[in-house]
């Protein structure tokens, strides 16, 4: 924790002077095992700092390279910050912040004013860093400010600005952030389809149903993003692809409904080419980072 009071911008900024500010918390923790299983195992770490309560959750599952900590906080603090660091062991010259659709590289040095000034910067589901033998990120449902330097990366979890709310995030808050590690470069790893999962479970409901999938793309890096029905109430859906890790890429795309026509649109859903398929089935080539937006019209009964 450190001590934070910008010098124009109370709830917005975070002044670089930050981390010569460090803030003691004093109080032990208690840690206890509260799941034990060949399938998971789970840490409790509960503490109170300052006028705060804390409760994390640390959990390790079987077969999974990712450690994930279920944070629950009681925060009631005064002009402070809140963060968490992950020193990786992997040095990069650059570390990688996804941001919708893609992903931004940013330096961990400070060498230049310029890179100086980007002491925080943003991210959306991971921040990264990568060689070409491994690579470690820190994942996270709701937590996008994020600083990089040297090996570490610290994700900013909570802040307690007094202006213009002097009761600026104060109460209770529950999120979860996770590290995730990997062998081999960026382009194999798994962290893009990690991310979704930590922001995106999987749904649960009773029943009973025999194994489907409506949509299949066969290339890793392609990510079936959007399915929605189209905007102008005719019945057709639309689905919003792109590829995640800056890789010229063709793929198949595999639908499994009954379907008489599909085409590109773009992102306002008009109609730009149609697509030629081999009745499941459509090709796609994708450019570094590219969205496209997919129309299918779906058959009528009896059609």
């Amino acid at each position: 924790m450190y001590k934070d009071v910008p010098r124009k911008f109370d709830a917005w900024d975070i002044d670089s002077m930050y981390e010569s500010q460090p803030v003691t918390l004093e109080d032990d923790s208690t840690v206890s095992i509260i799941e034990q299983t060949p399938w998971k195992c789970t840490l409790r770490v509960t503490r109170h700092f300052s006028g705060s309560d804390w409760q994390q959750d640390i959990s390790l599952q079987y077969d999974r390279a990712r450690l994930d900590f279920a944070t629950h906080v009681d925060w009631h603090e005064k002009h402070r910050l809140l963060k968490v660091a992950f020193p990786t062991g992997i040095h990069a010259d650059e570390g990688i912040n996804e941001m919708q659709f893609g992903y931004v590289k940013r330096p961990t040095h400070r060498s230049r004013p310029y890179d100086a000034d980007r002491f925080e910067v943003c991210n959306h589901r991971y921040t990264a860093l990568c060689d070409e033998n491994r690579g470690a990120a820190v994942l996270n449902d709701c937590k996008y400010g994020v600083s990089m330097l040297g090996d570490e990366i610290t994700l900013t979890l909570l802040r307690a600005a007094t202006a213009p709310d002097l009761h600026a995030d104060e109460g209770v808050h529950d999120f979860t952030y996770s590290y995730y590690v990997w062998d081999g470069p960026m382009m194999t790893s798994d962290v893009v389809r990690q991310g979704y999962e930590l922001n995106v479970p999987v749904t649960e409901a009773a029943g009973y149903a025999e194994d489907a999938s409506l949509l299949q793309v066969d290339a890793p890096n392609i990510i079936i993003d959007t399915v929605k029905a189209a905007e102008d109430g005719s019945g057709d859906i639309v689905l919003r692809l792109y590829e995640c890790k800056h890789a010229d890429t063709s793929a198949k795309l595999t639908i499994n409904l009954p379907f008489n026509s599909v085409s590109l649109c773009d992102m306002l859903e008009n109609e730009q080419e149609q697509l030629t398929t081999d009745g499941s089935s459509i090709n796609l080539h994708f450019h570094c980072f590219e969205i496209k937006t997919v129309r299918v019209g779906l058959s009528k009964q009896g059609e």
